[in-house]
């Protein structure tokens, strides 16, 4: 697919709230989202965080406050991408956003094959969906988000079903999926170490912004190592936090490690 030209925004929500029969779930969120950004948004559970998702799709409607998706097409994908499945083959799967859209046939052949070029998901296309791993799976859910040309792929909790490795993995895809498709991405999570790439990330409790931040080094001390139940930081990033706090902002962590070592030695008359 080819990249295109971004609007200045993607997505608006003023003072938008949402309550259930029994409970306020959101409270008065104003938000403003750039086209082409990667916007992290971290909370524990009940804090609001799939309701804000479900509204953002457009599946709830606020109870107050105003949407503006400023003309952007929305994908979601869920926690469960198994939920997303609706066919026994992957690429039928893919194919029913596409047909829906009243595309034709070739149009939509193009696409499937496209959608899971850009997820790295090729060989699977013939495959049986009851078949897949927790990591094919969410792949073939973002497939048929882009399949259908989605200009803002919301994730919810979109790496608690996975391994390490596929977690790392579908990372990976998402970040290029914004840098090198221009594909705004909105990342709900409860891991701080999910939204690393993230330019910007939001906290959520209580169904109120708390906190709003450049990027999630900050949020660490006062959110994960404070003890706040259900958010997690996860161990590499409270390390790559402790050698940013020493100036070390090398992205591989070996590297970053041997400058840290250098640094304790050249410190330390001792050793």
């Amino acid at each position: 697919m080819i990249r295109k030209e971004t609007s200045p925004r993607a997505l608006t929500l003023t003072g938008v709230t949402f309550s259930y029969p029994q409970t306020n779930a959101l409270a008065g969120i104003d938000l403003t989202v750039p086209a082409g950004s990667y916007l992290g948004i971290v909370g524990s559970n009940g804090s609001g965080k799939t309701t804000l998702a479900f509204l953002i799709a457009g599946i709830l409607k606020p109870s107050s406050g105003t949407i503006d998706t400023h003309g952007m097409r929305i994908g979601l994908v869920l926690s469960n991408p198994a939920n997303q499945i609706v066919s026994l083959v992957v690429e039928e799967d893919i194919a029913f956003g596409p047909e829906n859209m009243g595309l034709p046939s070739l149009e939509i052949k193009s696409r499937i094959g496209n959608a899971l070029a850009e997820v790295h998901g090729e060989h699977l296309r013939y495959a049986l969906t009851s078949k897949l791993s927790g990591g094919e799976l969410s792949k073939v859910a973002y497939a048929g988000q882009l399949a259908m040309d989605v200009d803002i792929l919301v994730l919810d909790e979109g790496t608690v079903m996975l391994d390490p490795a596929s977690r790392k993995t579908l990372l990976k895809t998402i970040r290029e999926l914004n840098a090198d498709l221009g594909k705004t991405v909105i990342h709900i999570s409860h891991r701080l170490d999910d939204l690393e790439s993230a330019k910007a990330v939001l906290v959520l409790q209580n169904g109120v912004i708390t906190h709003r931040s450049s990027g999630v080094f900050s949020l660490v001390k006062e959110y994960a190592q404070a003890g706040i139940p259900g958010i997690e930081a996860g161990p590499q990033l409270l390390y790559r936090s402790f050698l940013n706090e020493h100036a070390i902002d090398d992205g591989d962590l070996e590297k970053a490690t041997g400058i840290l070592a250098e640094l304790i030695i050249k410190n330390n008359p001792f050793l």
